[in-house]
């Protein structure tokens, strides 16, 4: 699979250059087709790619809720994100609120780019819009962000 790379408030230093490494040649090595409906499998086979790193299972936002985040690994949280465009605002706050109470030093962020998200449906969250709100929220969202869009 081809990726892209952003770093959102210098991402890339604030995380370990091994996991960045590890996780961005093996998403670069896995055969992934992208194809219409395939949202499900994309995230369970980027989910399996990341437990075997070492990552996380989900992990709490707060102990006396059940939001979550896709998974953590040395104070880097992580999330993938293949659903609806209006979920990545929740991410954003989750990984947020994480950096705000210390839990986090930075986030890793992998979605789908704008070609691969229009092949696998309607209305889906993409990289391009993903960089380009970060952007433009850059003094509202703090935590450094690596993120990565994944297409074939």
């Amino acid at each position: 699979m081809n990726i892209i790379t952003y770093n959102h408030l210098l991402g890339s230093r604030a995380i370990n250059q091994n996991i960045l490494q590890q996780l961005t040649t093996s998403l670069e090595e896995t055969p992934i087709q992208i194809a219409k409906g395939c949202a499900s499998n994309l995230r369970k086979t980027i989910g399996r790619l990341i437990q075997l790193q070492g990552w996380s299972g989900k992990v709490k936002i707060d102990r006396s809720k059940e939001i979550t985040i896709t998974s953590m690994k040395n104070n880097i949280g992580l999330c993938i994100q293949t659903g609806n465009v209006g979920r990545f605002y929740a991410d954003i706050l989750k990984l947020q609120s994480l950096y705000l109470n210390e839990k986090i030093e930075a986030g890793i962020y992998i979605l789908p780019t704008k070609y691969s998200a229009n092949i696998m449906g309607d209305n889906l969250v993409n990289f391009e819009r993903f960089v380009e709100e970060l952007d433009l929220y850059k003094k509202i969202i703090t935590v450094p962000l690596f993120v990565i869009g994944i297409e074939n």
